[in-house]
């Protein structure tokens, strides 16, 4: 009786803490934000850049899929399903002479709890510099960085044999710089539920970049908070189809589609092919579509993005990641990852 009253209780504060959120970005879609009109209205957006060549292969449609050390940046609450560590690391060619790089690492703390860490590093090239009538003063580097810490835990009062609950939150500390220098801290919170029925499904909710925003001079400029809901199903193996209903601050709403197909020549190799629509990216002329490629062999996987951006260019994205031990698709484990307590080498029974 008491443990049904401490979920009663504690479902109570989940419903509690979403109907604040709903509630909040009520109150700023009044202000017009969460519209067309309020493009332009947020900085720092290099926080929305994709990371991982999977998930980008794949549209962006990664709120309710991640599950490696990526999910820093897409879904923290994924990270609870790593096997015992996960890293990657990706260099983007952008458009423009525009590249970016980002590394993270996630390591098994408990069997129901994961630690990560992240950073991103954006490199956008010399820039000449002039006073206002022109005149050359030298030139100048852009710079973006943003360090991020995380914590995943699986909420066992919500968890049976039939579903997997998880929550994440992150915190992030961004600095930008122009000519001059700037600072700021941001958070991301995230819910992902797995589902384990005859036709396995996932959801996922996150609310990212919500925090004090960048401040170069004189005014604040505005975090791009969003908030993702997002779904994927396995409608038969190797198979995966993800949808998510995108909220920006800084923009209407959009969504965006991912699909991947894969094959197993073995128990430890898998191949890949992906593709992704993003409709705002196609509602703004650039393409909107994506491709990709990915191979695993044993700990490693190599994954390829491909991004037409139109008028743009194109962007291409390389990214290795490493799970130890190897990482299987989560609907197709022996024993789910929050309920399975390991052993120094793996997971016992296993």
């Amino acid at each position: 009786m008491k443990l049904f009253i401490r979920k009663k209780a504690n479902l109570i504060k989940l419903s509690a803490a979403a109907l604040l959120i709903c509630v909040s970005a009520s109150h700023l879609t009044a202000e017009t934000y969460f519209t067309s009109k309020a493009i332009g209205t947020t900085s720092a957006d290099f926080l929305n850049l994709p990371i991982g060549a999977r998930a980008a292969a794949m549209g962006g449609a990664y709120t309710a899929i991640s599950e490696d050390a990526s999910g820093i940046f897409w879904n923290p609450a994924g990270l609870v399903q790593i096997s015992k560590l996960s890293a990657i690391f990706m260099r983007t060619a952008y458009v423009a002479d525009i590249n970016y790089q980002y590394m993270a690492y996630a390591h098994r703390m408990s069997y129901d709890s994961v630690l990560a860490a992240s950073a991103l590093v954006t490199d956008i090239g010399a820039i000449t510099q002039t006073d206002i009538s022109g005149n050359r003063l030298g030139t100048f580097t852009p710079q973006d960085q943003v360090i991020t810490l995380s914590y995943s835990k699986a909420i066992l009062e919500f968890s049976d044999k039939e579903k997997d609950l998880s929550m994440g939150i992150s915190i992030k500390h961004i600095k930008s710089k122009i000519v001059s220098e700037t600072n700021s801290f941001a958070g991301d919170f995230g819910v992902m539920t797995y589902n384990f029925t005859a036709l396995p499904y996932r959801l996922g909710l996150m609310i990212s970049n919500f925090g004090q925003g960048l401040k170069f001079d004189t005014e604040s400029n505005a975090l791009p908070m969003t908030l993702k809901l997002g779904g994927a199903l396995n409608p038969f193996k190797n198979f995966l189809l993800a949808v998510d209903v995108v909220m920006p601050k800084h923009d209407k709403t959009n969504f965006v589609l991912g699909t991947e197909l894969n094959t197993q020549p073995n128990e430890l190799t898998k191949l890949s092919i992906r593709g992704g629509l993003n409709s705002q990216l196609l509602r703004d002329g650039l393409s909107g579509f994506s491709f990709g490629l990915g191979a695993t062999l044993h700990f490693f996987s190599l994954d390829y993005a491909f991004t037409p951006m139109g008028e743009l260019g194109t962007a291409h994205r390389m990214s290795i990641t490493f799970d130890f031990p190897f990482r299987s698709p989560v609907f197709e484990r022996r024993d789910r990852t929050i309920f399975t307590k390991m052993d120094k080498i793996g997971y016992l029974g296993q």
